[in-house]
């Protein structure tokens, strides 16, 4: 109770805050939906140097990735280490990163800063479209954080603390009981839309940098949950705060597509990660690796480097003969004989022909002794 209290305490001047803005945007647009789009329009076009400093942060530690990695494979503690060791390397370690950063002037936390800014403006909002609704001791609307000389402030207490915008109450979430079937399918609609848009952001993000997937695929499967982990959260709060996420999806992906076309800083990132990435295919080396192979020794001497495991190139250059001074010496060609004229070919045996028969010794075999 004191950690809520504490809590609300930090917070209330920011509800204060945007109720103030929602009032005004409802002063000029006497509707809650649109004076809830305004209002999140304007939150989102406040932290958008935020967001775009923690883009470009997060493509120059993509780019880095290469360096880290060198960092990582030199500090790595080797095996059978003692526990110092180990301490003293994962020390030297986080020094080179931190000098790394510092010269590159990256972040880490810069790429997860707007996605952790979601969270509280989230929060704020839905505590202040809560305190419209919100009722007194003896059940009479009584809106909190809002002037009592405003119009919103007067249009909620006329409409017994319902927000109806097209027919449609956005205090209101898919779990109210009391409500008819068609309301309930609107608000699931609605639900639907926040998670598809959120899909069609990550795509969006994905399909600019390709690279971001393959550097950190554990991110990406994150990711890809989150929609499913929201729509929970999307089911209980109210259709007014679901409004806000469906505007926000839409303003992100107008944002990642100006960002990702038009700030010089993230396209050259771009431009460099998508090079580096046509190099580093898998498809690419893997054909490589082909012709490489394709160009190699074959047969007895290449079975024998692979057994022994060493390059079949090499094995070649050892087998060749060597000068004393450690030249290779050409292999000398074999000289053909000469036939002489007077000399007469060997006649050649052809094939069921039977072999002369030598005569016989002249004389009578000796019978040996028994």
């Amino acid at each position: 109770m004191l950690l809520a209290s504490t809590i609300g305490q930090i917070a209330h001047p920011f509800y204060v805050a945007f109720a103030w803005l929602l009032a005004l945007y409802y002063s000029l647009v006497p509707n809650y939906i649109f004076a809830i789009a305004l209002l999140t329009i304007t939150v989102m076009v406040v932290v958008f140097p935020i967001t775009q400093r923690g883009t470009r942060s997060m493509m120059r530690m993509q780019l880095l990735a290469p360096e880290m990695k060198k960092l990582q494979a030199r500090y790595k503690a080797q095996p059978g280490a003692s526990t110092q060791e180990k301490a003293a390397s994962r020390q030297q370690l986080n020094e080179e990163m931190m000098a790394l950063y510092k010269e590159h002037g990256v972040s880490p936390t810069g790429g997860c800063l707007p996605m952790f800014l979601q969270f509280p403006i989230f929060l704020i909002l839905y505590g202040t479209i809560q305190g419209l609704v919100h009722l007194n001791t003896h059940g009479a609307p009584q809106p909190l954080y809002i002037g009592h000389n405003t119009r919103l402030y007067h249009d909620v207490i006329a409409g017994h603390g319902k927000l109806m915008s097209f027919g449609l109450n956005l205090a209101d979430s898919a779990l109210t009981h009391g409500i008819t079937i068609g309301v309930r399918i609107v608000l699931i609609g609605l639900i639907l839309v926040a998670i598809v848009l959120q899909y069609v952001q990550m795509k969006q993000a994905s399909g600019r940098n390709p690279a971001a997937a393959q550097a950190n695929p554990q991110m990406q499967k994150m990711q890809k949950i989150f929609p499913i982990i929201f729509a929970v959260i999307y089911i209980r709060i109210s259709a007014g705060v679901n409004v806000y996420f469906i505007v926000s999806s839409l303003f992100r992906i107008a944002q990642q597509e100006y960002m990702y076309r038009h700030d010089p800083q993230i396209t050259e990132s771009l431009a460099k990660l998508r090079s580096r990435q046509k190099t580093e295919d898998p498809k690419v080396l893997e054909a490589k690796a082909r012709l490489a192979a394709a160009d190699k020794p074959k047969g007895f001497r290449a079975r024998l480097a692979a057994a022994v495991g060493i390059d079949p190139d090499e094995l070649e250059k050892r087998a060749a003969p060597r000068k004393p001074n450690g030249e290779v010496k050409p292999t000398p060609a074999r000289p053909k004989m000469p036939v002489s004229k007077t000399q007469s070919p060997k006649p050649v045996a052809t094939t069921g022909a039977r072999r002369p028969q030598q005569p016989r010794a002249q004389g009578k075999r000796q019978r040996r002794s028994r």
